[in-house]
């Protein structure tokens, strides 16, 4: 398979390009928390400090909708959903026992892809507000359904982690670790600027926080996405899984 054999190139390829877009991104929305430059921006007088500038900031800023940046993280969950599933269809031939929950990840990431893509998870938000009135840091209310359900399969999923070679394991827990403490943590925080700046997005502080937050959810996605294509070529064509000690521990105490 051409994405696995190449799977170096193609990963430092990507960490290049969210390098550039989270740079671009942070440089170009730091410039425009100047008060002089966001009053243009706001007015669409004319174009603040060179022809052009409003494009790209639209282009590629991380807290824009339907743009490069937004594109982007959904290919990397996209991309990540696919190779699940390449791996989900070879396990169910094989006969193992976590094939299924091969196939519920992939569609997992697939949803995830989905989402970035179209901000689904902001109709949460609206559903949370028409509840309580959420302020500080749950100011955006999606967050307050996400933890719940991401604790939850994280804890059906423990024993599928376990499963996994450890090498892989390791990269798993570095990516949910990243893309998690990315999406509900550091969200959270800017949560908090963004009430403390009276529902606004456009002070220092908020562009820092969403800033970091994207940088951490595309290194998590990056991350998550080299431990699926080593699982790939750990897993693919390779016989039924053997069981794990406790497994055979369990196996030989007799009934």
């Amino acid at each position: 398979m051409v994405l696995i054999g190449n799977a170096r190139r193609l990963l430092l390829a990507l960490g290049a390009l969210a390098v550039v877009i989270n740079l671009v991104s942070l440089v170009l929305r730091l410039i425009a928390t100047d008060p002089a430059i966001a009053a243009e921006l706001e007015s669409g007088a004319r174009q603040p400090v060179f022809f052009g500038f409003q494009g790209l900031l639209r282009i590629f800023s991380v807290d824009e909708e339907a743009n490069l940046a937004s594109w982007f993280n959904a290919a990397l969950l996209l991309l990540s959903a696919l190779v699940i599933w390449g791996i989900a269809v070879d396990r169910r031939a094989a006969g193992d026992r976590w094939a299924r929950h091969w196939a519920f990840l992939g569609f997992a990431f697939a949803y995830l892809s989905a989402d970035e893509a179209g901000r689904l998870h902001e109709s949460a938000d609206a559903v949370v507000d028409s509840l309580i009135e959420a302020r500080g840091i749950l100011s955006f209310g999606w967050i307050l359904v996400a933890a719940p359900l991401v604790l939850a399969f994280a804890l059906a999923y423990l024993g599928f982690l376990r499963a996994l070679p450890a090498d892989v394991r390791r990269l798993v827990v570095i990516a949910a670790v990243l893309y998690v403490g990315g999406a509900i943590g550091v969200e959270s925080l800017g949560g908090l600027a963004y009430d403390l700046n009276g529902g606004q997005k456009g002070s220092l502080a908020f562009v820092i926080a969403s800033s970091v937050e994207e940088a951490f959810e595309m290194t998590g996605a990056i991350t998550f996405l080299a431990a699926m294509l080593k699982a790939s070529r750990r897993l693919v064509g390779s016989p039924r899984r053997a069981a794990g000690p406790d497994e055979q521990r369990s196996l030989a105490t007799p009934s």
